[in-house]
């Protein structure tokens, strides 16, 4: 059994690391951590009730048993890099996988391998240090890596993208808390979201550094979860039967399921599937992904690298009906 820890799992991110590996058949969580110890599991996330009799522990690198085979890293953006050499000086045979933004560009050479299975399984078998997309970056990616892929690289992509409110994390804020957020829908962070650099860094390295502009308009919608990106891939001539070259490119991959209508994000909703629906128009390709944010763009694709990391088919513990309706 591999001994796994999560590491901050009182927030939305650690209650789906614990939903899905308390139910993982060769996976035992040894520890739970949080900067409010002393709790119960259970009440925190009384959802898991019956599953687990685990005690929130501190949030200290120095309460992590030496042994721990994984450590699941569910901290707010910024504070996985001041904690995660402790980490792995007090746990030196663990495979770190980090679900925040602070190790996902400009650490290769520290070791991290950027956690997106459909480009990097061979790497993230080996890898032992892995920091996990982002929500929006996970859906943008999976809608356009097989076209920026194919050898023909797009003049431009056009993103709209929406996202449920799970997405801001368990501490409400202005713009987060249900009652100002419950009946409206906004843009954010036009042209200037986080994710735009993660995406920028796997186009580069696919184009040898000559990748399309980016345009991303990141919307906040009613919904709680889910991740809804229509991104438009525009070739200077029309591309010769996209809709084939996606079905050739993630045949190997257990959880991208090509849609024949507009997805809804429903059906994928408790799941660490995507759907995607491909619709050419002249020159531009149509690409419209949805995800639950939380487990495929989150605590799902942190598991599914485990299961690579150990030499596990990916969907390992990973095939779940959506919750519908």
């Amino acid at each position: 059994m591999i001994r796994a820890a999560v590491y901050g799992a009182a927030g939305y991110g650690g209650a789906e690391l614990l939903r899905l590996l308390l139910l993982h058949p060769d996976l035992e969580v040894r520890q739970a951590t949080s900067r409010d110890p002393g709790r119960a599991v259970d009440q925190v996330h009384p959802g898991l009730r019956g599953l687990t009799d685990l005690v929130l522990e501190p949030s200290d690198p120095e309460v992590l048993a030496p042994e721990l085979d994984a450590i699941f890293l569910a901290l707010p953006h910024g504070e996985s890099a001041a904690v995660v050499p402790r980490i792995l000086a007090r746990c030196p045979g663990a495979r770190v996988y980090d679900l925040a933004q602070d190790f996902r560009t400009g650490h290769e050479a520290e070791g991290w391998v950027y956690g997106f299975p459909e480009l990097n399984r061979d790497a993230l078998g080996e890898a032992t240090r892995v920091a996990c997309p982002g929500c929006f970056a996970t859906a943008i990616l999976l809608a356009t890596v097989p076209a920026i892929a194919c050898g023909d690289v797009p003049l431009r992509v056009i993103v709209d993208a929406k996202t449920g409110s799970s997405g801001s994390g368990s501490t409400p804020s202005a713009g987060t808390h249900h009652p100002a957020r419950a009946a409206t829908h906004r843009a954010y962070k036009v042209f200037g979201h986080q994710h735009e650099t993660e995406i920028a860094a796997v186009w580069e390295r696919l184009t040898a550094g000559n990748a399309p502009p980016l345009s991303l308009v990141p919307q906040s919608t009613p919904l709680v979860r889910g991740i809804y990106a229509c991104c438009y891939v525009i070739h200077a001539a029309p591309p010769t039967d996209p809709a084939a070259w996606y079905r050739r490119f993630y045949a190997p991959s257990p959880f991208v399921r090509l849609v024949e209508e507009p997805p809804n994000v429903l059906n994928v909703r408790g799941t660490n599937n995507a759907d995607l629906y491909v619709r050419q128009d002249g020159p531009v390709t149509l690409v419209i992904a949805a995800i639950d944010n939380l487990v495929r763009g989150a605590a799902g694709q942190a598991v599914q690298c485990l299961n690579l990391g150990f030499g596990m088919p990916e969907d390992r513990g990973l095939r779940l009906p959506a919750l519908v309706p």
